[in-house]
């Protein structure tokens, strides 16, 4: 039998078919939905609709959406952009510069050496600016100009930091930071005008005269005939008018440096050309050398390139290529062309350590010269550190140049020259000092000249150089005869007293030689215990009884700065024990309570001490410091008032009262 299909089956087919058509749709259009939604979770896209958030001043919308990329997806160049706007946003649009600060710290923790930590220094560096945190200002900027300078943004930032010197008022550092930025960039446009800054500060500010006429000579000198420079150029002209000064002529561009050092080369070559004309086989040098950029902003090759090339300059027989490199580089440096010879000194330097050659210890000093003229600080000690832990020469070598600069008349330079080597050989470093410290003297700077012997005589006590020197200032410049006499029975073998051991004591804790203050504190403790022993007066052994217990408490202060809370503790205890009404036991846990950060306590036991004993200002005095450490110098300036009006005779409390007052009066002007 045959059976035959309904019209209404068909129908019924047909509905399923199309059904089943609808199910496939409807699955597409969900996949495509969820794509979709994964595509706008994209890093991309929510950095977009951040943007877009910000753009419609929705800046608590914007901060969410830019912190939800930072948890979503950490560490990535996405996640940094986004913690970068954050602080943008919340310092510039929402007054939160605590939590902006926070974001670009983020930044700089998260990747230390990428593009954006340098531009969250830069931020940072702009935000303190503003804020005339100009010490915090110098720090960020001083990080991209040592740690980024191959970005563009280290050009700018090498600017801000010049003018950040210059509103906190250190003329000199701003000098040298517009100077250096012109070293660095010969050839940018704002190098001209960062001349005319440093000439205009040396005027201005420093009073100095003839090095404001050598600044506007050589920019007169060096961009005369430089495009764009015109206007800076003028000025200088003018301000050398004024001066009734000469004005140099312009350098010729065409005549370059380069073209003057591959004369002098071309000549050395035809000097040592061998007899017969026969010309020596080159040496190039070794090219499987990895060299690391140098961070002039200019490589090796491209100084070289200008000479001649690879193949015009290349050594010979009687020198490799890198000896050809140094001398050029001396000629660059004697030129004053810093950034072409540092470039030429670092390439140098790491070819002959590759090939273990020896090396003259000056060039490691030329090269952070080098540095410190471009205004790379950090690079510039880096360099001497390392060299000197290589070859201990190359310490005695600078300290030879700076005596050079010294016998020259060249006092600023001889400073610098020495400073440069401070910490890198604590044998040497109490000497150092001491040559700075005669430098300062030909300068007719008592107050710095006192500062570096002070140093001298912290880093070797024995030194008796130093202490002579220190007792000399004192007492004929600075017209402080007391203490000048207690450094001249040091120099005289007549210290074994009380107040030497313990003014040594002081001198070397202010300048962190805590294992020599301890011994000086507790060198002083013994010596007043002799004497009590010999003692017969009351008010004697009182008095003696009181130099004890201090010099203990001073000794136990240096020990918690060795990094021994318990012993510095332990000392003061058995103090309290052998001496337990004495009122500086107070001040004595108070002293390490504020070293542990317990500035309550600090507090409480410096006014119990001032309470047992109202007479004696050395609580009185250690609680005024701690008050104007937090910035409260008007509760310093009542305490200390306080005191004087009945112990008006006290000289301690009248030179921190005097101090105080002339700081405050110097900010307000």
């Amino acid at each position: 039998m045959k059976f035959f299909r309904q019209p209404a089956d068909r129908t019924y087919y047909r509905w399923q078919e199309l059904a089943f058509k609808s199910v496939k749709y409807c699955v597409l259009i969900a996949i495509l939905l969820v794509v979709a939604s994964q595509i706008g979770c994209l890093p991309g896209s929510a950095l977009s609709n951040a943007e877009k958030l910000a753009e419609n001043k929705d800046y608590y919308g914007a901060i969410e959406a830019y912190q939800s990329v930072v948890d979503t997806q950490p560490g990535t160049p996405e996640a940094l952009q986004a913690q970068l706007a954050i602080g943008k946003l919340s310092i510039k649009q929402m007054n939160r510069p605590a939590e902006g600060i926070k974001a670009y710290e983020g930044v700089i923790a998260a990747a230390p050496k990428s593009d954006e930590a340098a531009e969250a220094h830069y931020e940072l560096g702009l935000h303190y600016f503003r804020e005339k945190d100009f010490k915090s200002a110098q720090t960020q900027f001083d990080a991209i100009v040592n740690n980024f300078p191959q970005l563009e943004l280290s050009h700018s930032s090498h600017l801000m930091l010049a003018k950040s010197y210059e509103e906190a008022e250190n003329y000199e550092a701003a000098v040298e930071a517009f100077d250096s930025f012109a070293n660095r960039n010969p050839r940018n446009k704002r190098a001209a005008p960062a001349l005319e800054n440093k000439a205009r500060i040396q005027r201005q500010f420093l009073k100095d005269e003839e090095e404001a006429k050598r600044t506007n000579q050589l920019l007169v000198k060096r961009y005369g005939k430089v495009e764009g420079a015109e206007e800076a150029v003028e000025k200088a002209k003018q301000e050398l008018r004024d001066f009734n000064a000469t004005i140099p002529e312009p350098d010729d561009p065409l005549a370059t440096p380069q073209g003057r050092a591959l004369a002098q080369f071309e000549a050395r070559r035809e000097r040592d050309r061998p007899r017969g004309g026969v010309e020596r086989s080159p040496a190039m040098g070794n090219t499987n050398v990895e060299i690391p950029d140098s961070g002039f902003g200019v490589s090796a090759a491209d100084v070289m390139r200008n000479f001649g090339g690879q193949t015009g300059i290349a050594g010979d027989d009687q020198g490799s290529y890198h000896d050809a490199e140094l001398m050029i580089a001396n000629f660059f440096y004697g030129d004053e062309s810093y950034r072409d010879a540092g470039a030429l000194y670092f390439d140098a330097i790491t070819r002959a350590e590759a090939a273990k050659d020896p090396i003259d210890p000056y060039t490691y000093l030329k090269l952070s010269v080098c540095y410190r003229k471009v205004g790379m600080h950090q690079r510039a000690k880096e360099v001497l550190r390392k060299a000197a832990s290589r070859d201990g020469k190359v310490v005695e070598a600078i300290i030879n140049t700076g005596r050079n600069h010294y016998t020259s008349e060249n006092y600023e330079q001889a400073i610098e020259t020495y400073n440069s080597v401070i910490g890198m050989s604590r044998s040497k470093d109490s000497e150092i000092y001491w040559l700075i410290s005669l430098a300062h003297k030909k300068l007719g700077e008592p107050e710095k000249e006192r500062e570096v012997l002070e140093r001298s005589v912290a880093a070797n006590t024995q030194n008796t150089d130093a202490l002579q020197s220190l007792a000399e200032v004192l007492h004929y410049r600075l017209k402080d005869r007391k203490a000048a006499a207690i450094f001249q029975d040091l120099v005289d073998q007549k210290g074994d007293t009380y107040i030497g051991a313990k003014t040594l004591g002081d001198l070397t804790y202010k300048y962190g030689n805590y294992v020599q203050a301890r011994a000086r504190y507790r060198a002083a403790a013994r010596i007043a215990k002799r004497l009590l022993n010999k003692s017969e007066i009351d008010a004697e052994k009182r008095e003696l009884r009181n130099q004890i217990v201090y010099a203990t408490i001073l000794a136990a202060r240096a020990t918690y700065q060795l990094k021994k809370p318990e012993e510095a503790r332990k000392i003061v205890d058995e103090l309290a024990t052998e001496y337990p009404e004495h009122a500086l036991i107070p001040y004595g846990r108070g002293e390490l309570a504020l070293l542990s950060g317990d500035t309550e306590t600090a507090v409480a036991e410096f006014k119990a001490a001032i309470e047992k004993n109202p007479h004696s200002d050395i609580p009185v005095i250690a609680l005024g410091d701690y008050y104007v450490s937090q910035g409260y110098n008007d509760d310093a300036i009542a305490l200390w008032e306080g005191f004087l009006v009945d112990h008006q005779y006290n000289q301690n409390v009248t030179r921190s009262l005097g101090k105080l007052k002339g700081d405050a009066e110097e900010t307000e002007e």
